[in-house]
């Protein structure tokens, strides 16, 4: 399993990327100092990013979701895209996380990208970092088990290599996996 990146970390600090509308995001590892601006980024999202997101949707978002969102260690890794706006303040713009489970050899991931900032590459490019993530931690798969009708993470996850496959127990979501070796 994985050592878990900090900000610190060589190679993993802020890579900047830009996307197809030609605005600007650094996206690197999640800290826990990051707290406020995801919890800005989840509790703005509409109410379609939010069921999509979180299979139902989430209101307010707890301390105990904000922990594991930013608690990057062995079992959990997490990266934020992030844009400053004209005053030069940063916004979170996405957010994007997997946890190991008990087996490890696989992991969960799940990306969350604010509405005006979607279908411009940044979902794509934060499940990519994500994958590579689980690669250098030694992960056999990566896998996201999503609704059936979020056709923009079908075309996402299908670009990036992703099996798709109906959940025989629940005819409403769909699992997308990667082989990662």
């Amino acid at each position: 399993m994985g050592a878990g990146y900090s900000s610190g970390d060589q190679g993993y600090g802020d890579t900047r990327y830009t996307l197809r509308d030609g605005r600007e995001v650094s996206i690197r590892p999640v800290c826990p100092a990051d707290g406020d601006m995801e919890r800005e980024l989840i509790e703005s999202l509409s109410a379609d990013s939010s069921r999509m997101r979180f299979l139902g949707g989430i209101g307010r978002v707890s301390q105990q979701l904000m922990h594991i969102l930013n608690d990057n260690d062995a079992q959990h890794e997490a990266f934020i895209a992030l844009h400053e706006d004209d005053s030069g303040t940063l916004h979170a713009v996405g957010v994007a996380n997997f946890a190991c489970d008990p087996d490890g050899h696989s992991c969960e991931c799940a990306v969350v990208v604010a509405d005006d900032w979607q279908n411009m590459g940044l979902g794509k490019r934060l499940l990519q970092e994500l994958v590579d993530a689980a690669k250098a931690d030694g992960l056999d798969e990566i896998y996201s088990v999503e609704s059936a009708g979020n056709n923009a993470i079908d075309r996402v996850a299908r670009e990036l290599g992703f099996n798709c496959k109906a959940d025989p127990r629940d005819y409403t979501t769909v699992r997308y996996s990667l082989q990662l070796h």
